[in-house]
């Protein structure tokens, strides 16, 4: 089955890019898909170029370091019927750019560390996702078939595009399917304490409809949406967290979770 057809590895020379090309290649041999990679040497301002005047040893330093990192790139990420693309600029921009011009269907990006710092806000990584209308899938560990692949759901009309990748995937690979809605904090305490676990049960039965050939299981939590989200996958050992969200922007909750996850994520746009 082949879910996602085209993929794009966003890498550069730092550890988390050995996690993409793992993840790249983990997945197109499943699936049968399409590597390539892309690689951006940050564009220095022209207002650095002005002040020192266009000095000549400053530009062969830049093109020194340029040339010195694509040829690190190409013994790393190039290959047979894999082709890196080595562009310059600003580098979410730039990462935009390429693939909604060559319709992929799937960046990998990787972001690191453990804690609230994991995203910062900025990052390249963030700015693919907020910029644009592409799939996302963000990691920081080596590719391993997932077993347990958990769904947000919101109600929202994103997230039916979300649940069928999701489901796809599950299928795929034999996992176990999780659909997780989170009652925010901010409703919960509003309702009448006696009403609270039927409200839990209703929303349990409505996540729990049968999709055929995936095990579903549904989860209901209650608290701060991206916190509890967060922490319930890290317990849970969930391999891949999949959100949906509408082209060039990104929910607060979404972006709260990916500051605090310990877990590869996909942002969904649909195919």
């Amino acid at each position: 089955m082949r879910i996602f057809h085209r993929i794009l590895g966003a890498v550069d020379l730092s550890e988390h890019s050995d996690h993409v090309k793992s993840w790249a290649e983990g997945l197109a041999k499943e699936m049968g898909s399409k590597i390539d990679y892309v690689g951006v040497f940050p564009k220095f301002p022209n207002s650095y170029m002005t002040l020192l005047e266009w000095n000549q040893e400053f530009l062969n330093n830049i093109n020194r370091a340029k040339t010195q990192m694509f040829r690190k790139m190409e013994e790393l990420y190039g290959g047979e019927g894999v082709k890196l693309h080595e562009l310059e600029g600003v580098p979410d921009e730039t990462i935009v750019h390429f693939a909604e011009d060559r319709g992929v269907s799937l960046v990998i990006m990787g972001f690191r560390g453990a804690g609230r710092s994991r995203i910062p806000i900025g990052s390249t990584a963030l700015g693919v996702i907020r910029k644009s209308s592409l799939n996302v899938l963000l990691t920081s560990g080596k590719f391993s078939p997932p077993r347990r692949v958990a769904v947000a759901h919101s109600f929202k009309p994103t997230d039916k595009s979300a649940l069928l990748m999701a489901s796809a995937v599950a299928k795929h690979f034999k996992a176990t399917l999780y659909r997780v809605h989170v009652i925010d904090s901010v409703f919960y305490e509003l309702i009448p304490e006696d009403l609270r676990e039927e409200l839990k049960f209703e929303l349990g039965m409505e996540l729990s409809k049968s999709i055929p050939g995936v095990e579903t299981v549904p989860v209901v939590l209650d608290g701060d949406v991206p916190m509890e989200l967060a922490h319930w996958a890290a317990k849970n050992n969930v391999d891949l967290v999949v959100f949906g969200a509408y082209p060039n922007r990104i929910g607060l909750a979404i972006q709260e979770f990916l500051m605090q996850t310990v877990n590869n994520v996909i942002v969904w746009r649909g195919l």
